[in-house]
């Protein structure tokens, strides 16, 4: 999209991103391996936010061992629905209740501290923990816009993506027609739930696809 990559993207890595992706791979793999026996099919979603994530990373240029490094931590973004009971993980995100909902939201904290307790770094352990938030501030910590993480942002709009394309809709819906939906979903969220920025990279990626 831009030639350039985006400053809050570049003010967001305290540290250097190579060989990060590989290092909260190693560390992340045991996690994962709870959170599928915990809620089976748990993986499936990781792995497609993940695709996502690196996607959109791609598409907002940032470099690929931060593109990478986003994409592994995706894959740990809802570790902390282990402490969840296993049939509020599995409910359809439009038949949960304000409770369940805000208990999946605090889960978010629970996946950054796991991820501490794993030896991944602690500002990815923060990328996991600011998830929950909201671009409009609406979320439990009040933060908004640029003030959190690009990776956060990036990994909020790719969990909604995945769980968009995956949603119920009639047997004969096709693919490209999931697409179209996924991407007014996203678009309906973008500017409150999600950032207008990562929404408009992961949704013309999208709108590329069904153009083919």
């Amino acid at each position: 999209m831009s030639s350039d990559p985006p400053s809050d993207a570049r003010s967001s890595e305290p540290e250097p991103t190579a060989g990060l992706a590989e290092r909260v791979k190693a560390r992340g793999t045991e996690l994962l391996e709870a959170l599928e026996r915990h809620a089976p099919g748990a993986r499936d979603h990781a792995d497609g936010t993940a695709a996502y994530a690196f996607a959109a990373a791609v598409e907002l240029d940032l470099d690929r061992d931060h593109a990478e490094a986003v994409r592994e931590t995706a894959r740990l973004h809802e570790v902390g629905n282990v402490y969840v009971p296993a049939a509020v993980v599995a409910k359809p995100r439009g038949e949960l209740t304000p409770e369940e909902q805000e208990l999946l939201d605090s889960a978010f904290a629970s996946g950054a501290e796991l991820a501490r307790g794993a030896g991944i770094p602690e500002h990815v352990s923060e990328w996991i923990g600011a998830i929950r938030e909201r671009f409009d501030g609406s979320g439990p910590g009040g933060l908004a816009g640029e003030r959190i993480p690009i990776e956060s942002r990036i990994m909020r709009v790719a969990c909604a993506c995945d769980a968009a394309l995956a949603a119920p809709t009639p047997s004969a819906t096709s693919q490209d027609e999931r697409r179209r939906m996924a991407v007014d979903s996203l678009r309906a969220a973008a500017g409150s739930e999600l950032d207008p920025r990562v929404t408009l990279a992961l949704t013309t990626m999208l709108e590329r696809a069904t153009a083919k």
